[in-house]
C-alpha cells in the first residue's frame, strides 16, 4: 500500500513511518485529511452510515463551551470543535481516549502539552487555554481553533519554491529557538504538525502544534524514556534520537533540516524505505543534496539544508535561528556571489569524491530537465520540476548465516537487504563498529561493519524486531548485481555449485537446471514456487513433482556440473518440503517472518494448539513488546465488533495478526469474524 501523502511504499496501517500516536490536524481545512497515527481507529461522527452509534461527546457541554463536531481522531486522542455558549468564539478540544485513562503516564504526558506550551508562550505556537477533566475519566485540552491546512497537505502538490518555504521555515526557527532557550525540545517535528494559517495580510503564517511528547531538556540528563513511551517519527528523527542518546535544541534542527529537504525536494531524503533501512540510513547514508533533485533550489539553500541534517550534532547549526540566516541570505539575490556554507565533513561535496555504497533501490529520484530558454530563478515563472515517487520497495526476508568478530557463528533472519547494507534479526547485539561476515543468497560471504543497535525498548516503540543493522564493505559487482536483485525481490544465481558450461551438458537438463538456478538461493516458497498461503498438501504434492523431475534428470547423460547441481537442487527441494510441510516447523518459519496466513495453513494440517504457544514463546523472546501493541489494537476490534461492524473489525484482526501470527486466539477470532461477514 503506498502512502496517501508522498506515495512511498508502507505497511497498512503505517503513513510515511510514522511512530507516535498523539498528533493530529485540527483545523477546518484539516478533518479530512489522512490521519498518520498508528491507530486504526477511525472517526466516529454522527452522520456515519451503518448502525454506529451517535458520539456522545457531540452537543455535551464542557465548561463554557458546547461540542459542535468532531475535527478529527489520532492514536491518543480526538479533537472536537467547541463553541462558547457566551460570546460565540471557537476553541478545538482535544480529548484524550477514554481506554487509555488509566494510564497515568499516557494522562502525563497528555497534559505534558499544555505545560510544555506555557513554558514558551510564542505566537507560532498553538494556544492552549485551559486543560481538565469531564468526569469520570475523560481528560480534555481546551485549544487554539486554527483554520488553515497542515504543511504535510502543501507538500502533497509537490516541491515548494524556496521564497515560500523560507519564511515558513524561518518562523518555524523562531518558536524553535524560543523554546529550546527554555530547555524544551519538541523532538516530534513532522509536517502534519505545522499548519499554516491566515494571520492578516500573512497566508503563511505558521503554528506548531503537538508539544505532547516534548520533555523539558534539564530533566532528561540521564533517564531513558519509559519501556513502550514511542518517541519520534523515523523520517525525521536525527540519528541521535534514534539511537537513545541524549538530545538537545539540534535534535528539533535535523528534524527541521528533513522537512526542508521535503519541501525542497517534494520528499524525505529516505522516503519509500521500511523502517529498519531508514534507521541505518539516517547513521550511514548521505542523502543527494536537494539541488541535484530539483534543479530550482538555489546551491546556497540546498547546502544550509545539508549542513542542517549533519550526521553529528557538532557539525549542524548551534541553533535554528543559525538555520533561519543562513536560509534567508541564500534566497537573497546577492547569495549566488556570496560565500558557501562549509559543508560538514562526510557530507554531499566531500561524499562525491570518494566511493561510497550505493543508495538502496528508489532513493534515485528522477527530475524533469527545464526546457530550454525557461525563466530563471528570480520571480518569474518556473519549469515544473517532476520528482518521481520512489516505487513499492519490496522486502527481502531470508536466513543468513552470520560470523561474528569472537567467532561465533549462528543463522538468523534477515528482515531486509538493501545495496548498502542489511538489517538482522536477532537478541544478540554484536559491538557497534564490530566486524561480521554474513552469507547473503546469491551474494556470497560478505564483510560488513555493525553500524546500529534495535535494542528491546527501540523495538518495541517502532514495532519491529530486536535486531542490529550492519553494512557493507569492498561489495563486488557481481555482489552488487545479487543485492540489487535482491531488493527487488528477483531470483538470484547460485554462488556455488557454479553451473559448468561443457561439450558434455545435456541440452534438455540444462534448460530444466537454468529454471532451478534462478530460485535455488531463495526462500523455501520461492524455490518450490509456491505462494506463502498454499496450503500443506499443496506443498508436498509440489515437492514429489520437483522430486520426480529431478530424478528424470538423472537418468539421462548429464555432465560432471550437470549431476552436482541435480543433486544440489534435491537437497534444497528437500529441504523447502520438510519446512512447509511439517506444520511445527511451517509455523515456526512463517512465524519469524509474520507470515499469518503461512500459520493458518498449518493449524489447518493438524498443527496441535500446545505446539503452537511453544513456538510463540520463541517468537514473543525475539520480539519483545507485542502482546502490548496487540493489546492497543485490540481495544479497536473489540469496539468495531460491540458496534456490529464486522467488516472494520476483520480489518483490524489481520492488523494483529500480522504483528502477532502465532496468536491462537487471533486466528480463532478471525475464523468467527468471517462467518459474520459472509
Amino acid at each position: 500500500m503506498a502512502c496517501s501523502r508522498c506515495g512511498s511504499a508502507k505497511h497498512v496501517t503505517v503513513d510515511c513511518q510514522t511512530a507516535i500516536g498523539g498528533g493530529m490536524p485540527w483545523s477546518s481545512g484539516s478533518s479530512e485529511e489522512h490521519d498518520t497515527n498508528l491507530s486504526l481507529q477511525q472517526p466516529v461522527t454522527a452522520q456515519r452510515a451503518g448502525n454506529t452509534p451517535v458520539d456522545a461527546l457531540i452537543g455535551a457541554q464542557v465548561g463554557s463551551y458546547r461540542i459542535l463536531r468532531l475535527l478529527g481522531t489520532g492514536g491518543m486522542g480526538s479533537v472536537y470543535l467547541g463553541e462558547h455558549t457566551g460570546i460565540g468564539s471557537r476553541v478545538a478540544i482535544k480529548f484524550l481516549h477514554e481506554h487509555l485513562a488509566s494510564n497515568a503516564d499516557l494522562v502525563q504526558r497528555f497534559y505534558a502539552e499544555a505545560r510544555a506550551v506555557n513554558v514558551i508562550g510564542h505566537a507560532n505556537i498553538v494556544s492552549i487555554f485551559d486543560m481538565n477533566v469531564l468526569p469520570p475519566s475523560r481528560y480534555y485540552l481546551v485549544m487554539e481553533y486554527l483554520e488553515g491546512n497542515s504543511l504535510d497537505t502543501q507538500i502533497a502538490q509537490g516541491p515548494v519554491p524556496m521564497t515560500r518555504a523560507v519564511p515558513i521555515l524561518a518562523q518555524v526557527c523562531d518558536a524553535l529557538d524560543q523554546a529550546h532557550q527554555l530547555g524544551v525540545v519538541h523532538r516530534d517535528l513532522k509536517p502534519e504538525n505545522l499548519m499554516l494559517v491566515k494571520r492578516g495580510r500573512q497566508n503563511d503564517f505558521v503554528k506548531i502544534l503537538d508539544f505532547g511528547i516534548a520533555k523539558l531538556h534539564v530533566n532528561m540528563a540521564g533517564r531513558k524514556t519509559a519501556t513502550g513511551v514511542i518517541i519520534g517519527t523515523p523520517d525525521y528523527m536525527a540519528p541521535e534520537q534514534a539511537g537513545g542518546e541524549n538530545i538537545d535544541g539540534r535534535t528539533d534542527l535535523y528534524s527541521l533540516g528533513i522537512i526542508a529537504y521535503e519541501l525542497a525536494t517534494g520528499k524525505t531524503p529516505f522516503a519509500g524505505m521500511p523502517i529498519t533501512a531508514m534507521l541505518v540510513a539516517h547513521l550511514t547514508q548521505e542523502p543527494k543534496a536537494p539541488h541535484l533533485i530539483n534543479p530550482n533550489v538555489p546551491v546556497a539553500v540546498s547546502s544550509a539544508i545539508m549542513k542542517a541534517i549533519a550526521k553529528k550534532p557538532a557539525e549542524r547549526f548551534t541553533t535554528c535561528g543559525d538555520f533561519a540566516v543562513a536560509l534567508e541570505e541564500a534566497i537573497k539575490p546577492s547569495s549566488s556571489l556570496a560565500p558557501q556554507i562549509a559543508p560538514p565533513s562526510g557530507s554531499w561535496e566531500s561524499a562525491a569524491a570518494r566511493a561510497t555504497p550505493a543508495p538502496p533501490e528508489g532513493l534515485e529520484a528522477k527530475v524533469g530537465t527545464p526546457a530550454p530558454g525557461s525563466p530563471s530563478r528570480s520571480g518569474n515563472p518556473k519549469t515544473p520540476v517532476q520528482v518521481a515517487s520512489a516505487p513499492p520497495r519490496y522486502v527481502a526476508r531470508f536466513d543468513v548465516d552470520v560470523k561474528f568478530d569472537n567467532g561465533k557463528s549462528m543463522t538468523l533472519p534477515c528482515q531486509d537487504v538493501s545495496r548498502a547494507g542489511c538489517f538482522i534479526v536477532s537478541t544478540e547485539l554484536p559491538r557497534v563498529f564490530s566486524r561480521i561476515t554474513l552469507s547473503l543468497p546469491g551474494a556470497g560471504a560478505l564483510q560488513a561493519d555493525v553500524v546500529r543497535h534495535v535494542n528491546a525498548e527501540q523495538a518495541q516503540a517502532w514495532n519491529m524486531p530486536q535486531g542490529f543493522g550492519v553494512q557493507f564493505l569492498s561489495v563486488k559487482p557481481e555482489q552488487r548485481e545479487a543485492l540489487d536483485k535482491l531488493t527487488r525481490g528477483l531470483p538470484v544465481a547460485p554462488v556455488a555449485p557454479t553451473p559448468v558450461q561443457s561439450v558434455a551438458d545435456d541440452p534438455v537438463a540444462e534448460r530444466v537446471l537454468a529454471d532451478l538456478r534462478k530460485r535455488i538461493q531463495g526462500d523455501h516458497y520461492v524455490v518450490l514456487s509456491l505462494p506463502p498461503e498454499i496450503d500443506v498438501p499443496h506443498v508436498r504434492a509440489r515437492g514429489r513433482e520437483l522430486n520426480a523431475q529431478l530424478r528424470d534428470l538423472q537418468t539421462r547423460p548429464l555432465s560432471t556440473g550437470q549431476q552436482k547441481q541435480v543433486e544440489a537442487a534435491l537437497e534444497r527441494v528437500r529441504q523447502a518440503v520438510e519446512v512447509l510441510g511439517t506444520v511445527q516447523k511451517r509455523a515456526e518459519f512463517d512465524g519469524m517472518r509474520f507470515n499469518w496466513r503461512g500459520v493458518a495453513m498449518a493449524l489447518a494440517a493438524g498443527l496441535r494448539a500446545t505446539e503452537l504457544e511453544d513456538i510463540r514463546k520463541r517468537f514473543l523472546a525475539s520480539n519483545p513488546g507485542t502482546e502490548a501493541r496487540v493489546q492497543l489494537h485490540l481495544l479497536t476490534a473489540n469496539g468495531h465488533e460491540r458496534d456490529n461492524n464486522f467488516t472494520d473489525a476483520l480489518r483490524v484482526v489481520d492488523h494483529i495478526l500480522n504483528i502477532d501470527p502465532l496468536n491462537l486466539e487471533l486466528h480463532h477470532r478471525r475464523n468467527a469474524l468471517l462467518k459474520k461477514t459472509s
